[in-house]
């Protein structure tokens, strides 16, 4: 079976890490790759306006926002975009597309993802700042997948990507947390790095553990932040379930975590 995978890059720092993070994933399995960029039809109605002004990171104010400025910046996105997507054709020997939507963000992308087996969302914490996905927040991101009537698998892939000792998993006993664990054994093993497993505590799998085993129990999302600190995944692979949403903040643990997220359904 052909994986169909959505790829959406930092608008405002694109990296091809999303790309290496799904070649590792996919590297026994056939995929294709649809890459998108979207641009917010709310931004352009923005610079349109005499009052709209551009706040930029050293904090002074320009004249005021310029259409044509924003259209050539994002013409020189979009042309940047299709040459990652270009060059993965190459290098991934895999089907590679690249289209450029236009639109509301969350709703494009919602749109975009329908009949897709995963999403993957690139994202640059050092450059992009507040500007990731223009303005919009990765949280929003996730709360707009989720409501997706057919909802697919999210990896977010944060900056660098080849950092950190080991792909983590929670395990929750759930459908989704076996396919959570598939996935994470698929990403440790293509990368070289060690699989390291927790535990929702209270979760039916706590009977499938050990005591003697050292496997973490996690309560909350404080006790999952401590675990990720102590031990520096690369990546950290979540099922999306009932018992795991009510411990966990998803949306809050994407605010701040430093690793890379897989959210399996």
């Amino acid at each position: 079976m052909t994986r169909r995978i959505l790829i959406a890059l930092d608008p405002a720092a694109p990296r091809r890490e999303a790309l290496d993070a799904v070649a590792a994933l996919f590297h026994e399995s056939a995929f294709e790759i649809a890459g998108i960029l979207i641009e917010d039809d709310n931004l352009k109605r923005l610079a349109t306006l005499p009052v709209a002004r551009e706040i930029r990171l050293s904090g002074k104010l320009s004249e005021r926002l310029d259409p044509s400025l924003l259209r050539r910046q994002l013409d020189a996105c979009a042309a940047e975009f299709e040459g990652i997507f270009l060059q993965a054709r190459t290098a991934l020997r895999s089907p590679v597309s690249f289209k450029v939507l236009h639109g509301d963000v969350l709703v494009t992308l919602r749109q975009a993802a329908a009949e897709t087996d995963l999403v993957v969302i690139g994202r640059s914490r050092s450059r992009a700042g507040l500007r990731t996905w223009l303005g919009v927040r990765p949280e929003q991101l996730l709360e707009a997948l989720a409501e997706s009537p057919t909802p697919a698998g999210l990896l977010f892939v944060h900056e660098p990507w080849a950092s950190g000792r080991c792909v983590l998993v929670l395990d929750d006993g759930s459908d989704s947390g076996e396919r959570a664990k598939a996935q994470a054994a698929a990403m440790a093993h293509a990368d070289g790095l060690p699989l390291e497993f927790c535990r929702l505590a209270g979760s039916e799998v706590d009977a499938d553990y050990d005591e003697a085993e050292p496997t973490p129990a996690i309560a909350d999302i404080e006790e999952l932040r401590q675990h990720c600190q102590a031990r520096d995944p690369r990546l950290l692979v979540l099922p999306d379930s009932a018992a795991v949403r009510q411990r966990i903040d998803l949306r809050d643990l994407l605010s701040d975590l430093p690793a890379s997220v897989a959210i399996t359904r």
